[in-house]
């Protein structure tokens, strides 16, 4: 549910944007002109309210650039350093504490997770470390049990007996299914290693040692300040069908937990992203485990309308015309969001609307594989 089913990949590899108006995207030089048309058109031709892109090279200061309206009826424009539900990029920085608490031996990636746990899991006695990770532990996810409510305050041991009241999907090992069940259950199996809830491990690991002052890992539902309202529509864009649907709170903290719960900017995306993919938030060693493919993901995501997309350790894995970008994709109620890196260029894009034909979204990720071939990175 959490992972952008159609590839959130939107301009996500385009040449670098220079800071521009919050409405719409004037005055940047030419360099900038391919993405500065490209998130202005999803708002003009596609019907997308609102888009934050973030551009970054080399270790430079992101660049940012905004278009479209961060709240339609009070006719509030976008701004590059408004907020957003970043959903399944949550998981990216989940498995960066993991791989954290794996580098100081307070777990084992390879070890089964059985006593880790106060709850029952399936197969606790064969799922690793590893497979909850890189989605080959089989459990079932959560979000598509037919009981599951978006909108209920959930706690983290709720949501995993939704998934195991489920047969698993295979044995340990023996396939790829993604599934957030994974992901909340490596959030309680940290809270139980640290003693501390996931959240405070974030914060106190990623957010506050990275200066991620826009970003916020929320235990209750609520809006944070200048975060852009998220919307839906009566049909997917283009066109944009019937009003615009507030969901900004639909989907609850507690039912996104630790697979999709955080809030954050462009600026903070790309700032976690440099720092993971510059190998300074754990052992290299791990780094390396972290971007490697796992079996049978791209041919999952292949079958799911992603070709072209793999996952390693919470991280992931896209094939373009210029090599392997790496990063993180996510969609909730109302917010799509990507990250992705190829070289030393980072670019994250974020929109306030989940509603996009899969046509768009093949579309905006050739488009941006174009443009980043042109310009050489």
């Amino acid at each position: 549910m959490w992972l952008k089913r159609c590839a959130a990949l939107v301009a996500a590899a385009l040449v670098g944007v220079a800071s521009t108006s919050p409405a719409r995207a004037t005055s940047a030089p030419s360099r900038d002109a391919p993405l500065r048309a490209e998130i202005q058109n999803l708002v003009d031709a596609d019907g997308v309210p609102g888009v934050v892109a973030v551009t970054s090279r080399d270790g430079r200061a992101a660049r940012r650039a905004a278009a479209g309206l961060a709240d339609i009826p009070a006719g509030r424009a976008m701004r590059p350093d408004d907020r957003f539900r970043i959903a399944s990029i949550t998981k990216t920085f989940v498995a960066a504490v993991v791989l954290q608490l794996v580098t100081e031996h307070k777990l084992a990636l390879d070890r089964p997770i059985a006593g880790l746990l106060p709850d029952p899991v399936p197969n606790a006695g064969q799922i690793t470390v590893r497979e909850l990770l890189d989605h080959t532990s089989g459990l079932f996810d959560y979000s598509d049990d037919p009981r599951f409510d978006p909108g209920a305050p959930y706690t983290p041991a709720q949501l995993i007996a939704l998934g195991a009241a489920h047969a698993p999907y295979f044995a340990p090992g023996t396939g790829f299914r993604y599934s957030s069940t994974n992901y909340i259950v490596l959030g309680e199996i940290v809270h139980r290693v640290t003693g501390r809830p996931i959240q405070d491990e974030v914060r106190t690991r990623l957010i506050r040692p990275l200066h991620l002052t826009g970003t916020t890992f929320p235990t209750a539902t609520a809006v944070a300040p200048r975060q852009a309202r998220g919307y839906v529509f009566a049909a997917p864009l283009p066109p944009r069908s019937g009003p615009a649907i507030d969901v900004t709170t639909r989907t609850s903290a507690g039912a996104a937990g630790a697979a999709a719960g955080m809030v954050s900017t462009g600026a903070d995306v790309d700032r976690f992203l440099g720092a993971l993919l510059g190998g300074d938030l754990f052992s290299r060693h791990l780094l390396t485990e972290m971007k490697r493919p796992t079996p049978g993901a791209d041919a999952f995501f292949a079958a799911v309308g992603m070709p072209g997309i793999g996952y390693g350790l919470g991280l992931t894995i896209a094939s373009t015309p210029c090599g392997t970008a790496y990063g993180s994709l996510g969609d909730i109620d109302g917010y799509t969001s990507s990250t992705m890196q190829f070289g030393h260029r980072r670019v994250t894009l974020l929109m306030n609307t989940n509603s996009l034909q899969p046509s768009l979204r093949r579309q905006t990720l050739s488009t941006a594989e174009q443009e980043l071939c042109r310009a050489g990175a």
